[in-house]
């Protein structure tokens, strides 16, 4: 995923072996010296929130962030197939 000096970012996640109809939709926000993210699942016609799945907040570096909300979006879906 390419990252920019702009804020507010989308990342929209390709969730494999689901209905295409969903994507994975992570948006990093800059407050201050601080990067917060949204994680969530929306319809991808739509962008409408089908579920929210976690938000994080004051990283220090966007690409680290971005990693972990990869790793938090894995594990809700993981944790959904059970």
């Amino acid at each position: 995923m390419q990252l920019s000096a702009e804020f507010p970012q989308e990342h929209l996640i390709e969730l494999k072996g689901l209905s295409p109809a969903f994507v994975g939709r992570i948006t990093l926000y800059q407050q201050s010296n601080a990067i917060n993210a949204e994680i969530d699942i929306v319809q991808s016609e739509s962008g409408k929130i089908y579920s929210h799945v976690k938000s994080l907040y004051n990283h220090d570096d966007p690409r680290e962030v971005l990693d972990l909300c990869v790793h938090y979006l894995k594990e809700f879906l993981d944790a959904s197939k059970n």
